[in-house]
């Protein structure tokens, strides 16, 4: 028996050959969280982004969605976790929708942080529906381990771009993600200390403002052709997430703190979010077998 939940899989695997300084469709894989103040009012929390994963058990396939975002984007000024947040999406028609995702059901989480508690990073199962969304999903392969920043000399001075948004235009009535462009500026061998904590990440320059935690970073290659003359289509690689500022460079200018790419690997593959997929296989199976 195959199980499928959605029938969609990548299309951001599939990039044109062309000029473009990026894909333009990656700005559709965005959504802007929010939560609401003492009173009532929607008030920014970051951005986020949605990844598609397939799951094999046993003769069973099943498709997963997650949204992906950081710890911090998902507390209370603080520090406590939401019981909740809204996703702004936009939807088909030209307009948004503004959803009510919970975050605990029963008093039981139902978001997952990375097992590594100095790293600023958080998948919650969501799955919107791409008939009424204008978005994409994130594949999971295209979330790249260390042997693709080594392969790629992905490091210092390697130019980046993240999606995320921008708090003075978030549009009026849909979301207007901006895009940033910038490069690694240290690429560490040793962990930083950051709020006492010794944490894993990377910094790139410029910056980007508090609503853009959580945004996806990515790393893309023009078209081009081999030695041979053979053309070569584009590549698009996820690279990391925004976790936040990162204080002020000898030049100025502000630089991000950014969440290496394999650390969602590690956490989409964590026993807690995997444990979660296997208790989806049972009921998935369970329903079937009611039909």
């Amino acid at each position: 028996m195959i199980i499928f939940r959605i029938a969609l899989l990548a299309v951001l695997l599939v990039l044109p050959l062309s000029a473009e300084k990026y894909p333009s469709q990656v700005k559709k894989s965005v959504t802007f969280l929010f939560a609401k103040d003492t009173s009532g009012r929607l008030t920014v929390q970051g951005t986020g982004f949605f990844v598609l994963m397939k799951a094999d058990q046993g003769p069973d396939t099943a498709t997963f969605g997650y949204l992906v975002t950081t710890r911090t984007a998902l507390q209370r000024t603080g520090g406590s976790m939401l019981d909740s947040v809204y996703l702004r999406i936009n939807r088909k028609d030209g307009s948004s929708d503004t959803l009510l995702v919970l975050l605990r059901v029963n008093g039981e989480p139902r978001f997952f942080p990375h097992p590594d508690s100095t790293v600023d990073l958080v998948v919650v199962p969501a799955f919107p529906d791409l008939n009424r969304y204008d978005l994409l999903y994130t594949p999971a392969s295209m979330i790249v381990t260390s042997e693709y920043f080594a392969r790629e000399r992905v490091t210092e001075g390697t130019p980046l771009f993240h999606v995320g948004m921008l708090e003075e235009q978030l549009g009026t009535f849909r979301n207007i993600p901006a895009v940033r462009f910038g490069t690694i500026v240290q690429f560490s061998e040793e962990k930083y200390r950051w709020n006492g904590m010794m944490s894993e990440f990377y910094v790139m320059e410029p910056g980007t403002s508090a609503g853009s935690n959580g945004a996806p970073v990515f790393h893309y290659v023009e078209a081009a052709a081999d030695t041979s003359g053979a053309p070569r289509p584009a590549r698009l690689a996820l690279c990391g997430i925004i976790a936040g500022p990162f204080g002020n460079t000898h030049s100025g200018r502000s630089a991000v703190r950014v969440t290496p790419s394999q650390k969602l690997n590690e956490l989409l593959l964590s026993p807690a979010v995997s444990g979660e997929r296997d208790k989806e296989f049972i009921r998935l199976r369970t329903n079937a077998g009611k039909r």
